[in-house]
């Protein structure tokens, strides 16, 4: 193993979820060389891509705890962190509701701990303001509190803009690296392996990827997640225990956003903790999750017994609470400790130079800004590094077409015309953003990855009807062919194959060369043949019929391949309504939609299905 190539760094970073990204931003206020290592192919592939995405004020955690004490500091600093950064926030506020005099008793206590926390504007209500906050909450609600500065923010931006903030002052970022072993190194071959000699600090670690890439670090911050206690129990006598616990979610249509503008959990009684209810920063409304110790660690199934339970608990709070509207449902993990309830932060007496960033289950995303700044600082004091003057802490955030007015929509345009090229019409992403994106500080390795940074393909329709598009806008600006390009994981193309000029083709936009006289001529005699078409469409869905469509206005006779017995694909499961609007100056259901234009069909002579 030692014949493979070495890389040095003072700091090396395991983990880019937030507990990670936010310290490589952090340690790049200090002139440190710093490398991050990720088992995934994007920024937050673990619990900080399926979180509940609370900002949480504090009122929680036993006083006296880390996780009181960061939960609490990180509440403060995000809205700044929000505003350097740029990514989404809303201080929406956060209520507990009470439904017996148990919860009520236990709705008294946290506001007790609130002001023990030092929690500011925590209070109890009656069941009328409740009522008044919340229109849609429960009729048997009794009381319960407000907490003003509660939020929300969206975890995967949060990770993503810290991420690049740190690659653009110079952080390495190495993805599809999963450690698989950590050493200390004795101080003769941190000797040998240093390259300038020995220093002080000396190389104390050494780490080994699934790349079979070797790295020797000063200092190592372990932010691996629902990982993070192998890699600590590697280096120190000091064991850590994590369970992962998965917790299940459901995901509305943004036209169910509205009904509840604050984050309203369930009180804490002996039945449990409830699930929570609340809007998010992209205008849809998560419900959610419940919480299952497993011991896989990578196990990220959802179940019809999981969704039963959850959407059981919410009707608590909403009564309404069904699979209606639902567009997703998903599950993910919680880095939780077996032997206590708080987050192990910093060094192991026995492994100096090791930083622990583990059991970060929640409040760990609240925390993320607080951990990291304490962390980033601990590291450069040992490391003896001096401020990093050129560090820059704000980003320029360029504002989403979906949150434009048209004043801006038309003052984009005008000065790129991709603005004005909606990919994604459910979320109505542009061809610019999708560009930008392609273009950022940091790799874009996936199709998921893409719809992560841009929330393309994250409508009803799941990309159904700009995946393709945006494959071609990917082959254009990347050169990846689609089977090149995966959808999550390694290993799950979007498509088997594609012409072997699809690349050329995307970048010229051009689908074939002028055709020659003889070809013309050729084409005109096999048009006039029986049973020989122009066109043959291979599918009948939404796609299939529109394309079916276009040609035959052309003048081609067309011939519409299709393996069901009906014409309509995946719009015959799209039960709920949504579409037609533009078309059909009305709202239909998938199936709806789906035969108005089968009946559109068949009036075109020049189409056999």
């Amino acid at each position: 193993m030692d014949t493979e190539p070495l890389h040095t760094a003072d700091v090396v970073i395991v983990g880019s979820g937030v507990a990670g990204a936010t310290t490589a931003r952090e340690m790049a206020r200090w002139r440190l060389s710093a490398t991050v290592l990720e088992a995934g192919n994007d920024v937050a592939c673990g619990s900080t891509r399926a979180n509940s995405g609370i900002v949480h004020a504090g009122y929680d955690p036993l006083p006296g705890t880390l996780k009181a004490r960061f939960n609490v500091a990180g509440s403060k600093l995000f809205p700044q962190w929000a505003d350097d950064l740029g990514f989404s926030y809303v201080r929406n506020g956060s209520l507990v509701l009470a439904f017996s005099d148990e919860e009520r008793a236990s709705v008294r206590r946290l506001v007790a701990r609130a002001v023990e926390n030092g929690v500011p504007g925590v209070r109890e209500l009656d069941a009328a303001e409740v009522r008044a906050l919340e229109p849609e909450a429960s009729p048997l609600v009794r009381g319960g509190l407000v907490a003003e500065t509660g939020a929300i923010c969206d975890p995967y931006e949060v990770a993503l803009r810290a991420a690049e903030q740190a690659a653009e002052h110079g952080t390495t970022f190495r993805f599809n690296e999963r450690v698989v072993s950590v050493e200390r190194l004795a101080p003769e071959r941190a000797a040998a392996l240093d390259p300038v000699g020995p220093s002080d600090p000396p190389l104390r670690y050494l780490l080994v990827t699934s790349a079979g890439a070797r790295y020797a670090a000063r200092a190592v911050v372990n932010a691996a997640g629902v990982f993070a206690d192998e890699l600590n129990n590697a280096v120190s006598a000091r064991k850590l225990r994590i369970t992962a616990r998965r917790g299940e979610y459901c995901l509305y249509d943004a036209e169910y956003g509205p009904l509840f503008s604050h984050t309203v959990f369930q009180a804490p009684s002996s039945a449990g903790k409830g699930v929570l209810v609340t809007p998010t920063v992209h205008g849809n409304l998560l419900v959610g999750p419940n919480a299952v110790e497993q011991a896989s660690k990578t196990d990220l199934s959802t179940s019809a017994e999981g969704l039963r339970f959850v959407l059981e608990a919410a009707r608590k709070t909403w009564p309404d609470a069904s699979a209606r509207g639902m567009i997703a449902n998903f599950a993910g993990l919680r880095a939780s400790s077996a032997d206590g309830d708080d987050f192990v932060i910093g060094e192991p007496e026995d492994a100096p130079g090791f930083f622990n960033i583990a059991c970060f289950d929640s409040p760990g995303l609240t925390s993320a800004p607080a951990v990291a700044e304490h962390v980033a600082s601990a590291v450069a004091a040992q490391l003896g590094a001096a401020p990093n003057e050129a560090f820059d802490p704000r980003r320029v955030r360029c504002a989403p077409f979906a949150e434009l007015d048209e004043a801006e929509r038309a003052d984009a345009i005008a000065q790129d015309p991709r603005w004005g090229h909606v990919v994604c019409r459910c979320c109505e992403v542009t061809e610019a953003e999708l560009v930008a994106a392609l273009r950022g500080p940091l790799p874009v390795l996936s199709l998921d990855a893409l719809k992560w940074r841009t929330r393309a393909m994250m409508g009803r329709c799941h990309g159904g009807f700009c995946s393709p598009e945006i494959a071609k806008i990917v082959a254009r600006e990347t050169g990846r062919a689609p089977e090149a390009l995966d959808k999550r994981l390694p290993g799950s193309p979007v498509v088997a194959s594609s012409r072997p000029d699809y690349v050329e083709l995307a970048r010229t936009d051009e689908d074939a060369a002028p055709e020659t006289a003889g070809e013309a001529a050729a084409a005109g005699a096999l048009a006039a043949a029986p049973g020989v078409y122009d066109v043959a469409v291979v599918g009948g869905g939404a796609a299939g019929i529109a394309a079916a469509q276009a040609a035959a206005s052309d003048g081609a006779r067309v011939l519409l391949l299709d393996r069901e017995a009906k014409l309509g694909g995946i719009l015959k499961q799209c039960v709920h309504n949504g579409f037609g609007l533009h078309r059909f100056g009305v709202e239909l259901t998938g199936p709806e939609y789906a035969q108005r234009e089968i009946d559109a069909l068949a009036t075109r002579g020049s189409v056999d299905v």
